[in-house]
C-alpha cells in the first residue's frame, strides 16, 4: 500500500472500500453499493489515490460545510464592514487624516514636488 492511499486512508477510516480504476467501469454496480454502505470509495490508480467517491447526500454537505467557513467570504465581509466607513458623511475626511496619519513625513515631501517614496526610483 503505498504512502499516499495511506494518508487517504488515515482521513477516511481504515474500513473504507478502495477499488484500482480499471474495476470502476467493469465493476461500477458494486462500488456504488460500497459507497452506499461505507460512505465513500477510494479509487486508486497503480495503487495511488486518484479520486474519493461520495454519496450526493455527503458531497451537498461537504459543499455546504466549505461554503459556511469560506475564509474569503468572512475576509469579504470585513473589509465591507470597514469600506462601509468611508461611505459616511465624514467619509472623505477620514479617510485623508487616516492617510495622513499613516505616511509620516511623506506629504511635505510631496508638496515640495517629490512625488515617489524613497527606494522607488531605484528599482
Amino acid at each position: 500500500m503505498s504512502a499516499a492511499l495511506q494518508d487517504v486512508l488515515k482521513l477516511t477510516g481504515a474500513d473504507t472500500p478502495v477499488h484500482p480504476a480499471s474495476a470502476v467501469k467493469a465493476s461500477w454496480p458494486a462500488i456504488v453499493r460500497d459507497v452506499a454502505r461505507h460512505g465513500e470509495v477510494i479509487v486508486t490508480h497503480h495503487n495511488r489515490p486518484e479520486v474519493v467517491l461520495v454519496d450526493v447526500a455527503a458531497y451537498a454537505d461537504l459543499v455546504r460545510r466549505a461554503e459556511a467557513n469560506d475564509p474569503l467570504k468572512m475576509l469579504a465581509a470585513e473589509f465591507d464592514r470597514r469600506l462601509a466607513v468611508l461611505d459616511g458623511v465624514d467619509g472623505n475626511a477620514r479617510l485623508r487624516a487616516a492617510a495622513a496619519a499613516g505616511l509620516g513625513a511623506q506629504p511635505a515631501a510631496r508638496a515640495a514636488g517629490g512625488t515617489r517614496r524613497a527606494g522607488a526610483a531605484a528599482r
